[in-house]
């Protein structure tokens, strides 16, 4: 009998992930069984004993989402380019005795970009947040040529950090006033959240795309926010959660899936 794979996805919140059945539609296209739980520490400090558990149990490969995606980087014993460029890692794979840290979120991102047919050469960007999931995807922005990129983040040290990272390749600057966008990113886990939406009114326009890195049946509360106040069109994350789980796939089980029947029938 073949050996059944073990997965699993850490985040905190994980409980609602999408993630299991993202992998076994995957699993079931490649013609292979797997095993694909969720893990959800009870807090953050407790990412690297719930990591270190699920890979001495024969864990094969884990996605990681918020708030552990840069612990993840720094838990791994190599570190592939994808992560080292943004230092921050979704993806954990046990191979050849050592765990290795990957990131798929920027290229998640840019293949829903290009499946929604969004260009954003020369145009102006906001992302709110400068976490993990904000280098991920500052680190992709910075190969389509964008005008510039300005960061909302209560934590200015950690935009002037994205600033130092990618500054040399894209203009990065922390956000300082009302001018509008044409695409906002939002990285803040806002959505997940009953807290008031207090970002500045001012930086949409009937004009403008907005973009939540998380996901609903429904709009979320990011994206209800965004089209309330005069947004052209707003997307949720699913698009991104399916072609970044892709990639993930592939690293692991030298596979590559067709992604449309899953995102139609979870959009």
């Amino acid at each position: 009998m073949a050996e059944v794979k073990k997965f699993c996805v850490i985040g905190l919140p994980a409980k609602h992930s999408l993630s299991p059945k993202i992998h076994k539609s995957f699993a079931s296209q490649q013609g292979i069984n797997i095993q694909y739980k969720i893990i959800e520490p009870d807090s953050e400090e407790h990412f690297e004993t719930h990591a270190q558990s699920f890979f001495s149990k024969n864990g094969y490969g884990a996605n990681v989402t918020i708030p552990f995606k840069e612990q993840a980087y720094n838990f791994a014993d190599e570190i592939d380019t994808s992560a080292r460029e943004c230092g921050s890692a979704n993806t954990l794979f046990f191979y050849d005795k050592k765990i290795t840290a990957y990131n798929t979120d920027g290229k998640g991102f840019l293949k829903d970009l290009q499946n929604k047919n969004i260009d954003l050469s020369r145009k102006d960007i906001l992302i709110l947040g400068a976490g993990g999931s904000a280098r991920s995807i500052v680190n992709s922005l910075r190969t389509l040529d964008v005008k510039k990129i300005d960061i909302l983040t209560r934590t200015i040290s950690r935009a002037d950090d994205l600033k130092k990272m990618f500054d040399k390749d894209v203009d990065i600057n922390v956000y300082k006033n009302g001018i509008d966008y044409n695409f906002i990113i939002n990285t803040t886990p806002i959505s997940l959240t009953s807290e008031p939406i207090e970002f500045p009114l001012g930086v949409i326009s009937s004009e403008s795309l907005t973009y939540d890195l998380f996901y609903s049946n429904k709009n979320t509360r990011f994206q209800e926010w965004s089209l309330r106040n005069g947004a052209h069109t707003s997307y949720n994350g699913i698009g991104m959660l399916v072609e970044q789980a892709a990639f993930s796939y592939e690293i692991w089980n030298g596979f590559i899936p067709n992604t449309k029947e899953i995102t139609d029938e979870l959009s």
